[in-house]
Parts: structure tokens; sequence; C-alpha cells
């Protein structure tokens, strides 16, 4: 199986799938205005993917994504702010800045994707800035490799239905995505 280098400086590699999940985002951008990606490497991937003269305002919670858009001059580039993770790369959002900007397509990513719970998290920490950050956006695109869909993790931070678009792999059971069609986002399996 071929992979990419994630573009975190984590030394994560993105898996053959996972680079299709964040190719297959970029379909789901919008013509003008801000986008929010998340941290973790699918999100962080559109950020090497975001295509040139695009003029988009980007928000991110990762510190890779924000230091790799920094010198385009056609992209106007906010890192949120909050305490840096070294091991991730990443920072918890800032809620109180999420509340008084409106962002028109958030890239998120969920460590759990269920019909009964919806999106969930890990770390209990992250919840209040995600849930900011789905308050935050018109259009939720969820990025969710095979791994994720059906796991239910200790936090969640939004509903399903909730989220717009779910973008997940080919690898994902049939089954599952069955349970997850007609639950509110349109669910891609690229």
């Amino acid at each position: 199986m071929s992979a990419t280098t994630a573009p975190s400086g984590a030394g994560r590699r993105l898996s053959a799938a996972e680079g299709r999940i964040a190719r297959a985002a970029l379909a789901e951008l919008p013509r003008e205005g801000l986008i929010l990606l998340d941290a973790g490497p699918m999100a962080e991937r559109i950020a090497w993917l975001l295509p040139a003269g695009c003029g988009l305002n980007v928000l991110t919670n990762s510190v890779p994504a924000a230091l790799g858009l920094a010198s385009r001059r056609d992209l106007s580039v906010h890192l949120l702010g909050g305490h840096v993770s070294a091991a991730a790369g990443t920072m918890p959002a800032s809620v109180r800045l999420l509340e008084q900007v409106h962002v028109d397509v958030a890239f998120m990513v969920a460590d759990g994707v269920s019909p009964g719970r919806g999106l969930t998290c890990s770390d209990p920490a992250e919840v209040m800035a995600r849930r900011a950050m789905v308050r935050a956006s018109d259009r939720i695109v969820l990025l969710a490799d095979h791994t994720r869909i059906g796991n239910d993790r200790i936090s969640r931070f939004a509903r399903l239905d909730e989220a717009d678009c779910l973008i997940t792999d080919t690898g994902t059971d049939p089954d599952a995505l069955r349970g997850l069609r007609g639950r509110g986002p349109r669910v891609l399996a690229v």
C-alpha cells in the first residue's frame, strides 16, 4: 500500500485511503470565504492540496498546516490560539475566538463516528473547542477513514446530523455505511 508523507512534523504517514479522503474533500471547498482546517493528517493534507490562486481565508488549530500555508500569498492564514502540543503539532482551539467567527466550510476529523452517539473524540479537553467549531460553521465536512466508523470515543462533540458530508474510504464496512446513510450527512466512500 502506498503512503504519502503527512504535512505534520510528527512523522505520521497517510495511508492511501486517508490520502484519497483528503483529495476528495477538495470538491467541498467553497469558491470564496473562510474555511476551517482541523488538526490531524487528513485535514492538514488538504492544506497542502489547496489550489493555487484560490484566495481563501484559512483558520486552523494545526501548527504544521499554518506554517505550511504561511508563505502563500493567495491565502490569508489564521492560527487559533491555545496550548501547543509538541507531540501532535496541534493546539486546542480558542473557544472565545470561534464564537466570534463565521466559517463557510469546516473540514473536521473525529476519532469515532457512530449513528448512536455521533461524532466523538478521545480527549475530553478538546470537546468545547470542537463544539465551537461546529457552531461557527455553515457546513461541516467530516473526514473519517474506516478505522473511525462505528467507533465511539469518550467525548461527544456533535450529533451525526450536524455534519453535512462524511467522506470515508471504501474499506468501511458496507453495513456501517448503510447505518450512516439517511442520518444527516451525505456519505461518500472513496
